[in-house]
């Protein structure tokens, strides 16, 4: 009799005792189980093989969000999801302004052709400054009284990005021009200047050297 009882499955005569509690938010297949197969530890040997299988899968799911969130993402995800709203970046934006991009969105394209558009694009995609000074959409007449002649809409557009982005890169220049003009309207006769800002440090020593 002591022998048997010392090979029961439950010597102490609690079966609760042998089986581990289950953790609260866990994905266990032991999870799904009728109670009474959760009776022993048979069942949690036989399945853990099952749960480490399924658990990479599970925690993919789990975290599927963050996988199409602009700020966690993964940079060739964000490329894809980019194309997704049509959104056409040259190869010296970098992953912080493509990130930008996507997180604008709709804000972005809703202002896209004005000078508020250029604006975000520069500041937040660029990562430059903008100047911008336009024609506006005024006519003028050869003569008084005569009939306004409508002359072409014309904007100045001068970008300045971070010191050395640009600098003896001449590729960087023309892939900034493009973008800028597929964000300006067709008919607006644009003028674009592409150029680096000043070294902070070099403004900083100048002040310094006068001193």
């Amino acid at each position: 009799m002591e022998e048997r009882r010392r090979h029961a499955p439950y010597p102490s005569g609690d079966p609760a005792t042998l089986v581990p509690p289950l953790v609260p938010g866990t994905r266990s297949l032991r999870a799904l189980l009728p109670e009474s197969y959760r009776q022993g530890d048979f069942a949690d040997r036989f399945i853990s093989g099952f749960d480490d299988t399924l658990a990479p899968l599970i925690t993919t799911l789990d975290c599927l969000d963050g996988y199409f969130s602009a700020r966690t993402a993964p940079d060739d995800l964000v490329d894809w999801m980019l194309g997704w709203t049509g959104t056409s970046l040259p190869r010296c934006v970098g992953p912080t302004g493509r990130r930008n991009a996507l997180l604008l969105g709709h804000r972005l394209h809703g202002l896209r052709g004005t000078g508020g558009g250029l604006d975000l694009l520069v500041r937040h995609v660029l990562g430059g400054r903008l100047e911008l000074s336009e024609s506006g959409g005024t006519h003028h007449s050869s003569g008084p009284g005569g009939a306004p002649v409508p002359g072409p809409a014309r904007v100045r557009v001068r970008v300045l990005l971070p010191h050395g982005t640009s600098a003896g890169r001449p590729g960087v220049t023309k892939d900034v021009e493009d973008l800028l003009r597929e964000w300006i309207p067709a008919h607006v006769a644009a003028e674009i200047t592409v150029a680096d800002d000043a070294d902070p440090l070099l403004a900083g020593g100048g002040a310094g050297g006068a001193r």
